[in-house]
């Protein structure tokens, strides 16, 4: 009983203090909610992570240096000979394929060749420098033609991460707005407590006006065991609702990351007139952010079976590469001498390669195309969904704020009755019970207006979720 009294004391008391606002808490549980902050992050992470794809048509450089040695003997017999051939590689170049399937290498090799001990004829270099440019290309004509695979992987990359990014987004923002409901039920949980104790308060003085009246032989002991009974049941009520505050202070206090017995601060009060007033627009603002999670894995899906398809089907490539030899005894030399073209190569050609198990790549394309059919079926599935819940959410909302409607104007009269029939027991008018019915029915409106409005408020933060991120 100490607690509940003080309970309903700080109620009193914050109303003379600042109020916690709603924008306040939910800054405090973006600042503060550790799940919170892991969706945030894993959405940032995975946006970051999703321009992945762009280093599959992105310029990549490559270098290379390498020392080698052979002393293996030259042939034929009849060949000058030499101890040990030394030689020094190095390379550096770019390498890219570009989104419409052309794969391209342009690369400068710098080599260093030295024999030792070797018999040479005269006039024949032991040692001297290569320079060789070289630019080599590869173009596929059917299996990932036109670049359909490397399309297919960015997209499985791009999606996959946009997926996860969705999904993190949903989860931190279905946590803000059970943050948000926790934050009303705490705040009409603490208004039901304070209807509870003015509720126990009145029937003290119904029980204090009859027990006087039996004492001055006015009254029956009936009136003062009704109003006794009417005390005993309020006790309970205020009880419930004392329990009811506690368990809405540990959720909100949950959302904070901190200890779930900690004292909660003054609250906001429900605007009822406001929750009356809201207005549900009749198309649907956005999507929802699971829907959009829905939608990037359908891509996803759609893409993986484009791969599949991709991957067995025959290859086909035209190749060709080009490149220039420049020779000196002096790396400088053979850099002059390799930007001639005295001494180049090239080539070009075709490549073909085919699977021989055709029962296998018919069964493997058949199935990517059904998983193709079965992601524009899903897709199709969430859409109508989607609208269908968005009809079923507005009709409830309007549903709620009639009953909050009626709910109010039931309490009005009820205390109209009430009131009036307080008067009439203290004129000797009415009866006890008759009060103590009035009582309980001004009670039960009461409960039945923040009933309302708790339906209200969980439908309105539905609303946020066709939003999108923001």
């Amino acid at each position: 009983m100490l607690k509940t009294i003080a309970i309903v004391g700080s109620i009193v008391m914050g109303s003379s203090v600042h109020a916690l606002t709603l924008s306040e808490y939910l800054n405090q549980v973006q600042e503060k909610s550790l799940s919170y902050l892991q969706g945030k992050t894993q959405a940032e992470g995975a946006s970051l992570v999703g321009r992945e794809a762009d280093l599959l048509t992105s310029p990549y450089f490559f270098a290379e240096a390498r020392q080698s040695f052979d002393t293996k003997l030259p042939a034929p017999p009849q060949s000058p000979s030499y101890d040990q051939k030394n030689v020094g590689l190095y390379s550096a170049g770019v390498t890219q394929k570009f989104d419409f399937g052309l794969e391209a290498k342009l690369a400068y090799t710098l080599t260093k060749t030295l024999y030792e001990n070797s018999d040479f004829a005269a006039g024949v270099e032991s040692s001297f420098w290569d320079a060789t440019p070289e630019i080599e290309l590869r173009m596929p004509l059917w299996g990932n033609g036109f670049g359909r695979t490397i399309k297919a992987q960015a997209e499985v990359t791009r999606n996959q991460n946009l997926a996860d990014q969705y999904g993190a987004l949903a989860n931190s923002q279905n946590l803000l707005i059970n943050a948000e409901v926790a934050y009303w039920q705490l705040s009409t949980a603490k208004e039901r407590l304070v209807i509870q104790e003015q509720a126990l308060g009145a029937g003290q003085n119904i029980y204090n006006f009859v027990n006087k009246q039996r004492q001055k032989n006015l009254g029956e002991s009936a009136d003062v065991l009704q109003a006794t009974a009417l005390i005993e049941s309020y006790k309970l009520q205020l009880q419930q609702a004392q329990n009811d505050v506690e368990r809405a202070e540990r959720a909100f206090n949950i959302y904070l990351n901190q200890e779930s017995s900690l004292a909660t601060p003054s609250l906001e009060k429900v605007d009822y007139v406001q929750l009356q007033s809201i207005v549900v627009p009749d198309a649907r603002p956005g999507e929802r952010l699971d829907v959009k999670a829905a939608r990037a894995q359908t891509a996803l899906v759609k893409a993986s079976s484009a791969l599949v398809l991709e991957r067995n089907k025959p290859t086909l490539d035209v190749i060709g590469g080009y490149a220039l030899q420049g020779r000196g005894i002096e790396a400088s030399k053979a850099f002059t001498n390799g930007s001639k073209t005295n001494h180049d190569s090239g080539y070009v050609g075709v490549m073909f390669n085919m699977p021989l198990n055709f029962s296998a790549v018919s069964d493997a394309r058949a199935g990517a195309k059904r998983l193709v059919d079965s992601a524009e079926i899903k897709e199709q599935n969430l859409t109508y969904t989607q609208e269908q819940d968005w009809y079923d959410l507005k009709q409830r909302l309007l549903e709620s704020q009639a009953a909050l409607k009626i709910a109010r104007s039931m309490e009005n009269a009820q205390k109209a009755k009430l009131d009036n029939e307080r008067t009439r027991l203290r004129q000797g008018r009415t009866t006890t019970y008759q009060v103590l019915l009035f009582e309980q029915d001004y009670t039960s409106a009461q409960a039945a207006r923040i009933l309302s409005a708790t339906q209200i408020i969980a439908l309105e933060s539905q609303l946020k979720l066709y939003q999108g991120e923001k």
